[in-house]
């Protein structure tokens, strides 16, 4: 029963990037970025997080960015081992409020900005099911004699099905404040650094209890096999990663921005207050206070390109890579073998966009974007646990001026992942993973 236990309390460890970006970083970080979903030369406010170098194309002045985004995303795994109650499983991550903050202050050639984005994280997740791994060591007892697992549950005969209520709620959201200094050097070629301090926060409450084998015997079903066991944990942790950039415009309606992230190491530390795997897994439990968690954040780089085509028509492409393999992740996971690192089973991941922008007057401007996302894991990363689809996303809105100073953005995108599956799993069963996304985004401009 010990298998049961360490399935289920890790499986609390699930909580992914709220959209956009890679296995672990948001690049979603702005209403503009829904409408268009390309942002990488971006001289708007905006480019304090997309294209610090572009600010100095921003008029003299204090400039202020405020969005929000509401994102809903749900998860589905379909397991085909005949001996599941459910063979279908599904899951929901929300998250209501995800905002964005950017303050720029522009003077000749130099601009200073400061932003505040969930980095990281930013939702919650619920399975009110459960998942395979919470009932896979009890399926695959149904159908055998009691005895096998237990000597002492021979008189309850064989094993016809089981029960168990497991329940959890997880939290998760990496917190990123930066500040920024852009300097043009000339009207063709501007340049930007910054550091962005991170600050981590992980929650796990959850439950495993009433765990029950049913039997054909004259005895019953068998209960107390496992006790119930509780769960509170809040894993915290910071880390710095520092941040250039370079903003080129070569000809008149072409800009080119580019931008590195660097490694950001970074370590998380458990606040236990209630472990009860504690004593029934090992003496020290899955979640020993004070225990220490490498859990960095990839580096990358971003570069993009936006072209005026024509006066009213602006196409603008994207690239982002993710050094996915450079990483430093404590496998949360079980393991086949001690020498096993979850950097092992990812590979860099990628981003690839295009958008189209149309001003219909001066006022208001539509557009629509889409992008394709290699996240970098591997089928042997892959688990009911915590998986990261490939995945293609269609976004689209609106920008409109609502006066020479203040502008209102809103936008909407709907992502199509690609399947993935479980391949430690086979050939004994398969496990299929989906997920869904829709987020919803507003935000406003202002400049004096």
């Amino acid at each position: 029963m010990k298998k049961i236990i360490i399935a289920t309390i890790t499986v609390m460890l699930i909580i992914s990037a709220a959209f956009g970006g890679g296995i672990v970083t948001n690049t979603n970080q702005s209403a503009e970025f829904m409408r268009t979903l390309n942002r990488n030369a971006t001289t708007d406010v905006d480019a304090a997080y997309f294209n610090p170098a572009g600010l100095t194309k921003l008029e003299d002045g204090f400039h202020i960015y405020l969005s929000n985004q509401t994102i809903l995303q749900t998860r589905e795994i379909k397991a085909s081992y005949p001996k599941y109650n459910n063979n279908t499983f599904e899951g929901e991550t929300f998250a209501p409020i995800f905002p964005n903050l950017y303050f720029v202050y522009k003077s000749g050639k130099l601009a200073l900005s400061t932003g505040i984005m969930p980095i990281g994280g930013g939702g919650s997740a619920k399975f009110p099911k459960g998942l395979p791994s919470f009932d896979y060591i009890l399926a695959k007892s149904v159908g055998f004699p009691a005895s096998l697992v237990n000597e002492a549950l021979d008189p309850y005969g064989n094993i016809t099905g089981y029960a168990l209520d497991a329940s959890f709620t997880g939290s998760s959201i990496y917190l990123g404040g930066q500040v920024g200094a852009s300097y043009a050097i000339n009207d063709m070629l501007s340049v930007a650094a910054g550091f962005r301090f991170i600050s981590a926060k992980n929650t796990y409450e959850g439950s495993l209890k009433n765990v029950t084998l049913k039997t054909d015997g004259s005895l019953g079903d068998i209960t107390g096999i496992v006790p119930d066991i509780k769960v509170d944990v809040k894993r915290t942790g910071s880390a710095f990663t520092g941040i250039v950039g370079l903003n080129i415009a070569p000809i008149e309606g072409l800009n080119v921005g580019f931008r590195y992230e660097h490694l950001a190491k970074l370590v998380m530390e458990n606040d236990t207050k209630e472990d009860g795997t504690k004593g029934i897994i090992d003496s020290t439990g899955m979640f020993p206070d004070g225990a220490k968690i490498n859990a960095d954040m990839p580096s990358m780089i971003a570069v993009g390109a936006a072209y005026k085509v024509m006066p009213k028509l602006k196409v603008e492409v994207d690239f982002c890579y993710y050094m996915n393999t450079g990483v430093n992740w404590d496998w949360d996971k079980p393991k086949t073998s001690k020498e096993e690192k979850a950097e092992d089973f990812v590979k860099n991941g990628t981003e690839i966009g295009v958008t189209v922008e149309y001003s219909l007057n001066d006022a208001l401007s539509i557009s629509t974007g889409y992008l394709i996302s290699t996240s970098g894991a591997k089928d042997e990363y892959q688990s009911d646990m915590d998986y990261s689809l490939n995945s293609s996303t269609l976004g689209l809105g609106a920008r409109y001026a609502l006066s020479p100073s203040m502008a209102l953005s809103v936008g909407f995108s709907n992502t199509f992942y690609k399947e993935g599956k479980n391949a430690a799993l086979l050939p004994v069963f398969e496990e299929k993973y989906m997920k869904t996304a829709i987020v919803g985004a507003i935000g406003l401009e202002y400049s004096f």
